[in-house]
């Protein structure tokens, strides 16, 4: 089963890019902790893609052919899986948050992708898109853990994430589902390059009521806003609307709580471990 050169897998393209890597790799008579070693990503990030549970990112896709001298190979069916897994908006998000040098962010309704624990990311699919199959949540789910890899990396974007308060008593995927979600919010919040905020219910009205936004500020071009429901994002260029975007991020940050408020509102919202 060939196929990134003409035919159709008879599996989604990102099994088919696991199973490529089992028999490459196989076939050269290396474990995956030796491919792992070959490479920047660690074994579990190897291990989780050969299984089809992530989605790869570029650079490993890259740094698999380098490591396995299977030429573009990898890069190839790289693209075939980007394909099938994001649609046309959802390329451009995973291609902006990769070149953004600072993302600044705000969301009313739901947390942020890049920051979604993989148990709240398939409650929210599951609950956005009724009619999802099985196949096409878990394309989804390895797709936006893909996405995340960019906060590993070293030279990660500066993020500045604002959030309303709402978004933190939604419980999406129910109480435990939620608690962890907090948790994982709360380790985020805590990592170097990381602003949190959170606008409380108390504050009256305000200009993040028209809706999520994300600026994306890059070295030596302009800043690029997405804007809008998933359902009708738009990437806007405009440099008056681009602007007017950065200053409702401003004002939003002064009518939320300081980081180290939000930080301690957002703990006790969280059950302990052992009570969820």
């Amino acid at each position: 089963m060939i196929t990134a050169d003409g035919l159709l897998p008879d599996c989604s393209w990102l099994r088919f890019f696991g199973e490529e890597l089992r028999t490459v790799r196989e076939a050269l008579g290396l474990t995956l902790r030796e491919v792992a070693r070959g490479t920047t990503y660690s074994f579990q990030q190897i291990s989780n893609v050969e299984a089809a549970r992530r989605t790869p990112s570029e650079d490993l896709a890259r740094e698999l052919d380098r490591t396995l001298n299977t030429g573009d190979r990898f890069q190839r069916i790289l693209r075939r899986v980007l394909a099938d897994t994001y649609p046309n908006w959802f390329r451009g998000v995973s291609v902006e948050e990769g070149r953004a040098t600072q993302i600044r962010i705000y969301q009313p309704c739901v947390l942020p992708g890049l920051f979604q624990t993989e148990e709240y990311t398939r409650a929210r699919l599951r609950w956005a898109r009724p009619g999802i199959t099985r196949q096409e949540l878990d394309a989804a789910v390895a797709a936006r853990a893909a996405r995340q890899e960019v906060l590993n990396r070293a030279d990660r974007p500066y993020i500045w994430l604002i959030l309303d308060e709402a978004v933190l008593h939604r419980p999406i995927g129910g109480p435990a589902v939620m608690a962890r979600q907090l948790r994982r919010l709360t380790e985020a919040a805590e990592q170097p390059g990381v602003t949190l905020q959170v606008v409380p219910l108390s504050a009256p009205d305000h200009p993040g009521l028209d809706g999520p936004f994300t600026v994306w500020s890059y070295a030596g071009h302009p800043d690029v806003v997405h804007a809008g429901p998933a359902h009708a994002p738009r990437l806007i260029e405009s440099p008056h609307e681009v602007a007017a975007t950065a200053l409702t991020h401003s004002l939003l940050a002064a009518a939320a709580l300081n980081p180290t408020a939000s930080l301690t509102h957002i703990q006790s919202l969280t059950p302990s471990p052992a009570t969820s």
